[in-house]
């Protein structure tokens, strides 16, 4: 029987799960919307695990594993959730343990950002790097290291916050409770509440009309007036990317990868912020460093987290 694993990405809104091969093939899907309160959660959890299996074993396929990327801090050695942020009942959980007992096979859990990485790595965009920095980005910034091959979780398995890193000193408040963090630039709800303000300050913007016209506020509809050439929009894109520049020129300049890997929402907006991202990191990293660093977008999409999880069976990265 070919050898195949579970991946699951869980995420404050859905949870995705998939049979992947060990070529990080998607063979069989499944999904569902993420209930709230822990006991609930873990038994819609095992429920699609379980189905997953079934569905495979009718296709001649051995699953071996399962991986699981979640969100928020984990101790990886212990598999422990410390917490989920947007999923309310979960603290100092031990998931792998628990997932385990009940389903009688090996189980790997990692941080999301971490299962992300990995995949591209090995997979994807990130496929021939040596030295690897990949950041998803969307309501928050989240982010994974490789490092001479290996995923570099740090002491506490709580390395690569790119998020948090501080490009501003006196900048806007972050959740975390710094100010001017990456995030606050480039997070996704922040981006929208500064094109508000701007546009509350009197801004000139095509998006007025758009607005009036009941369409939906978004970095997708910022990113469709600046591609027909609204000058307003442009700016706070090229700002964005400025910033999101400053932070990885910093990164550059300490870790000096070969790669950096850019996925989620943002990120989808194509040269808009990856010119402005390139253009910063030239200007502001090492020459040296600046110029052997390529940013790419991510390749995989949405199925990086569950493409990822499951990697952590086939990887030795799972069990270290």
């Amino acid at each position: 029987m070919k050898k195949v694993a579970i991946g699951v990405d869980i995420g404050g809104g859905s949870v995705k799960l998939g049979v992947v091969s060990p070529g990080g093939k998607i063979i069989l899907r499944d999904s569902f919307l993420t209930v709230h309160g822990r006991e609930k959660l873990l038994k819609v959890l095992l429920w699609h695990i379980l189905d997953l299996k079934k569905q495979a074993e009718r296709r001649k396929l051995k699953v071996i594993g399962v991986g699981v990327g979640a969100p928020g801090p984990i101790h990886i050695g212990k598999g422990l959730v410390y917490f989920f942020p947007n999923i309310p009942g979960w603290k100092n959980v031990p998931l792998k343990k628990q997932l385990e007992c009940r389903l009688l096979m090996p189980v790997r859990l990692d941080n999301d950002a971490n299962a992300m990485a990995l995949a591209e790595f090995c997979y994807g965009a990130g496929r021939g790097a040596t030295n690897l920095i990949a950041l998803t980005l969307g309501t928050g910034v989240g982010g994974g290291l490789v490092m001479n091959g290996k995923l570099f979780r740090g002491t506490t398995f709580s390395a690569a916050e790119v998020g948090h890193l501080v490009v501003n000193e006196k900048g806007p408040r972050c959740s975390c409770g710094s100010r001017g963090c990456i995030e606050t630039y480039v997070g996704s709800d922040y981006f929208i509440k500064e094109v508000r303000r701007r546009l509350k300050s009197g801004g000139k913007s095509i998006l007025r009309k758009w607005i009036r016209q009941k369409k939906i506020l978004s970095p997708f509809l910022v990113a469709q007036a600046a591609k027909q050439g609204d000058r307003f929009s442009k700016e706070i894109w090229r700002e964005t990317g400025e910033h999101l520049g400053t932070a990885l020129a910093g990164l550059v300049n300490v870790l000096n990868p070969d790669t950096i890997v850019l996925g989620g929402g943002i990120a989808q907006n194509g040269r808009l912020l990856f010119d402005a991202v390139t253009r910063t990191i030239r200007k502001k990293a090492f020459p040296i460093a600046a110029r052997s660093v390529k940013v790419v977008p991510a390749a995989l999409g949405v199925d990086a987290g569950v493409i990822g999880a499951a990697s952590l069976i086939f990887s030795k990265e799972g069990r270290e």
